[in-house]
């Protein structure tokens, strides 16, 4: 027992050694220089598709205004919702369905377990799902926001703003939220972001000159991006930093340390990531055909309708192209799923 536990041992010191001595990591850095990855082992699947098509849960899902289909990535159905009833309006999730039928807002679960979940005034505009909860936009009277909980109870019921929302992001440590409101003054917009639980406002800020893209509260800080800045606000309303932005925005994507904002530039774009402090952590150049990000573990990919490159080391590797137009990606470790209108594409990253 103890030669086999001293064996054990011995073999993490090695893997340790391995991982974090220095000559190592850069042997490792130098092979992936010279890699030069590609997708494999490529499958395509054909399936019929109703008027749109999204990744959901682990599966695609295919809808229109009375019928829902979902199926696992080989095309095998799991379940079909039907209604006689048209939906007003039918909108998804990364794992929840949300129809609106007359004035009944309904929500419908990756198993196929239906819940009516608020009686609205107004029609669906928007709807997002973060960190368990949902946020729905209606516009009736002016907007108004409604928030469910993770036990599909509502907790923000029928919140009025006379400006238009244009962002909402829930707090990841608490029930706090931030939300983003825009309207023109003399032609200037003006934005407005609030910070709330429930239905009490903490603290607000305006901001003007500029439209504002995306908030995000990450570690009970609320990061703000807009056309022209890029903004960290405390848990108390201070602004920590501002950043100017001198490119247009392409794409964008926000983890728990850092922010990544994909650059219109003219003969090449660029992927800029900053930390939560405001500092450029590190600028790859990116074809510029690309206009959208997609950053999933380690993975970054940049893609356009037809072409995906894979980055890495400063170095951009086209790994798929199609002449079809490509509707969504979707990686699992090394395999990646492609998604367009009637098929889907299925191989590893190699």
């Amino acid at each position: 027992m103890k030669k086999a536990l001293l064996f054990i041992l011995i073999i993490l010191i090695l893997v340790m050694t391995v991982l974090y001595s220095p000559f190592f990591k850069d042997l490792f850095k130098t092979l992936d220089e010279k890699k030069i990855y590609k997708v494999e082992n490529i499958k395509s699947i054909d399936f019929n598709t109703l008027e749109e098509v999204k990744f959901f849960g682990k599966g695609i899902l295919t809808y229109n205004s009375q019928r829902i289909i979902y199926m696992d990535l080989n095309n095998n159905i799991l379940w079909e919702n039907q209604k006689a009833e048209f939906s007003n309006r039918v909108l998804v999730t990364d794992n929840n369905v949300f129809r609106q039928v007359n004035n009944k807002a309904i929500m419908l679960d990756k198993n196929n377990q239906e819940y009516i979940i608020a009686e609205i005034e107004g029609n669906i505009v928007n709807v997002s799902r973060e960190n368990g909860k949902t946020c729905m936009i209606v516009m009736g009277n002016g907007q108004a926001l409604y928030i469910i909980d993770e036990n599909n109870d509502l907790v923000v019921d029928n919140k009025k703003f006379k400006d238009i929302i244009t962002g909402i992001s829930i707090n990841d440590k608490s029930q706090a939220y931030a939300l983003t409101t825009l309207n023109f003054e003399k032609g200037i917009p003006v934005n407005n972001l609030y910070y709330l639980v429930d239905d009490v406002e903490l603290w607000s800020s305006s901001i003007a000159n500029e439209i504002l893209i995306k908030t995000k509260v990450v570690n009970n800080n609320v990061i703000v991006l807009g056309t022209d800045n890029l903004y960290l606000y405390n848990n108390n309303g201070k602004l920590m930093w501002k950043n100017s932005i001198y490119n247009k925005i392409l794409d964008y994507y926000i983890a728990q340390d850092q922010i990544s904002i994909l650059f219109e530039k003219d003969r090449q774009n660029e992927l800029i990531t900053y930390n939560f402090e405001g500092k450029v952590m590190e600028i790859q150049p990116v074809p510029s055909e690309t206009k959208k990000l997609k950053i999933v573990d380690n993975k970054i990919l940049v893609h356009n309708d037809n072409i995906i490159y894979l980055l890495h080391n400063n170095k951009a590797d086209k790994i798929f192209e199609d002449t079809e137009r490509l509707e969504d990606l979707l990686l699992d470790g090394n395999n990646i799923y492609i998604l367009f209108k009637n098929k889907i594409i299925r191989g590893q990253i190699k």
